[in-house]
C-alpha cells in the first residue's frame, strides 16, 4: 500500500464557516495553553512535560470545557502532538548547533487549521467525478460541507487522515489516501532516453534540442503586484482597507503558486510517460538563490542583479520539479538519474570529448577548445547528464564512438591554476 495526498476545496456556508473558525480558535487556544504549561513547568520547577502528560489531561479539559467535545479527542491529541514535534525540532537544532527557533505562541488569525490523524470523527463521501461531501463531528454538532476535487486512484483508495486548513479566506482539506500499488502505477507511452537541463531562459532543454518555454508566472504579475503593494503602503497599518489589500496581495501570490504547480505537474507527468531513462543534474535551489549581499567587511557585488536572478530561479520551481519527478518516475517505471553536480559539472564538460571547457554564466554557447564541438550550452549540459546516466562519473559507455586516445581529465581553469605555464617552466 502506498500513501498519496489529494486536496479538496471546501465550500462551507456562513454558519459552517463560523463554526470552522471557532474550532480553529479552540485548537489554537489548546496549543498556546500547552506551550505555556511547558514553559512554566521548566521555569518554576525545572520539570519537563511530555506529550503523554498533556494528553492524559484532555478528558478533564473536555469535562470542564464542553465546547471542546465537538472537536473530537483525536483531533485534540493531534494538536498536542504538533506542539511536541515543534519541541523535538527545537532540541534537534540545539544539538546540531543551528539556530534553535524556540516554539512560539500562535495567533488565532495565523493558526492554519487542525487535523484528524485517523479515520475517526470525519467521513469523506465522493459524488460524481469532482464533487464530494466532508462530514465533520458527530451527533448534533456534525456538519456536512460541500467539497470539490478529484484524484486518479479510483474507488480502491481509502482515506486515512485529513488536515483542514484555512488559506486566504478559503478552506481546504488535504486527504491522505492508502492506495494499492497497482493503482499508483502510471502508464508509460514511450521508451525514450533523454537528458534534461533546467534553466531560467528555457524552463527545460533536452539533449535532442527540444525546449520547454519558461512561463515566468511571477514576472508577468509583478506590475500588478507592485501596484497593490503601493496602494497598501498608503493605507494606515491595521485598518480595514490595509487588510483588504493584504488579502488581495495574498490571493495574487496564491494564484501564481497554483499556476506554477499546475504547469510543473503537467510537464513532469509528460516527461516520465515518454521516457524510460530520464537524466538531469541534482539541483540545490537554496544554494543557487543565495544572496550576494556579503558582509560588512566583505560586501558583495551586483547585489540587485543577483536578487533578480534569485527571484527567477525560485519562480521556476526547480526543487518542486525534481520532487515530482522522483515519485512519478517510480510510479511509471522510469529510471531517473540525478548527476552529482559537484562531481560532474554538466555546464563545464564537453559531451563529445569529455574534457572540461570552462565557461561563465554569460556564455550561452558551448565551444570546446579541445575538439571544437559547438552546441547550445543547456543542450550540452543535458547530453552530459544523459552520458553520466549510463556510466556514472565517466560516461564512457554512452558515447557514440570511442575516443581516439585516452586522456586524463583536465583541471578546470581557476584563479589558482593559470592557463599558461610560467616563464622558465
Amino acid at each position: 500500500m502506498e500513501r498519496r495526498k489529494v486536496t479538496f476545496k471546501l465550500y462551507p456556508n456562513a454558519a459552517q464557516s463560523a463554526r470552522l473558525e471557532a474550532w480553529t480558535r479552540l485548537h489554537c487556544e489548546l496549543y498556546n495553553a500547552a506551550l505555556e504549561e511547558r514553559i512554566d513547568a521548566w521555569r518554576k520547577a525545572r520539570k519537563s512535560i511530555s506529550y503523554y502528560d498533556q494528553q492524559n489531561v484532555l478528558p478533564q479539559i473536555r469535562a470542564d470545557r464542553p465546547e471542546f467535545i465537538a472537536l473530537g479527542s483525536h483531533a485534540l491529541q493531534q494538536t498536542l502532538r504538533r506542539l511536541d514535534l515543534a519541541f523535538q525540532s527545537f532540541f534537534r537544532r540545539v544539538k546540531a548547533g543551528q539556530t534553535p527557533g524556540f516554539p512560539r505562541f500562535k495567533s488565532a488569525k495565523r493558526f492554519w487549521g487542525f487535523a484528524y490523524p485517523d479515520p475517526a470523527g470525519w467521513k469523506l463521501m465522493p459524488h460524481g467525478s469532482r464533487g464530494a461531501t466532508l462530514r465533520l463531528g458527530s451527533g448534533d454538532a456534525a456538519m456536512s460541507i460541500r467539497a470539490r476535487g478529484r484524484h486518479r486512484f479510483g474507488v480502491e483508495a481509502k482515506p486515512n487522515d485529513i488536515t483542514v486548513t484555512r488559506r486566504n479566506g478559503a478552506w481546504f482539506v488535504s486527504v491522505t489516501l492508502r492506495v494499492p500499488d497497482e493503482a499508483c502505477a502510471r502508464q508509460r507511452t514511450g521508451d525514450q532516453r533523454r537528458g534534461v537541463d533546467f534553466g531560467v531562459t528555457d524552463w527545460a532543454t533536452f539533449d535532442d534540442g527540444r525546449t520547454i518555454d519558461n512561463p515566468r508566472w511571477l514576472r508577468e504579475e509583478l506590475p500588478r503586484l507592485a501596484a497593490l503593494q503601493r496602494q497598501r503602503a498608503r493605507k494606515r497599518k491595521g485598518s480595514v482597507r490595509y487588510k483588504r489589500l493584504s488579502q488581495r496581495v495574498a490571493r495574487l501570490h496564491d494564484r501564481i503558486g497554483n499556476l506554477r504547480r499546475d504547469f510543473v505537474h503537467k510537464e513532469t507527468t509528460r516527461m516520465v510517460q515518454q521516457c524510460a531513462v530520464l537524466a538531469t543534474e541534482q539541483l540545490a535551489p537554496k544554494n543557487m538563490s543565495r544572496s550576494a549581499r556579503g558582509t560588512a567587511d566583505a560586501p558583495g557585488r551586483r547585489v540587485r542583479q543577483k536578487a533578480g536572478l534569485n527571484r527567477e530561479i525560485l519562480s521556476a520551481g526547480f526543487g518542486m520539479a525534481q520532487q515530482m519527478l522522483a515519485y512519478k518516475a517510480e510510479e511509471a517505471g522510469t529510471r531517473l538519474h540525478l548527476s552529482d553536480t559537484r562531481q560532474i559539472k554538466p555546464s563545464q564538460w564537453c559531451s563529445a570529448c569529455w574534457e572540461i571547457s570552462p565557461k561563465t554564466l554569460g556564455d550561452r554557447m558551448h565551444i570546446c577548445p579541445h575538439c571544437g564541438h559547438v552546441m547550445q550550452r543547456d543542450r550540452n549540459s543535458a547530453s552530459v547528464a544523459l552520458i553520466d546516466a549510463h556510466t556514472p562519473g565517466t560516461g564512457v559507455a554512452a558515447r557514440p564512438k570511442p575516443l581516439p586516445r585516452q586522456r586524463g581529465k583536465s583541471k578546470s581553469v581557476t584563479r589558482e591554476t593559470p592557463t599558461t605555464a610560467p616563464p622558465g617552466a
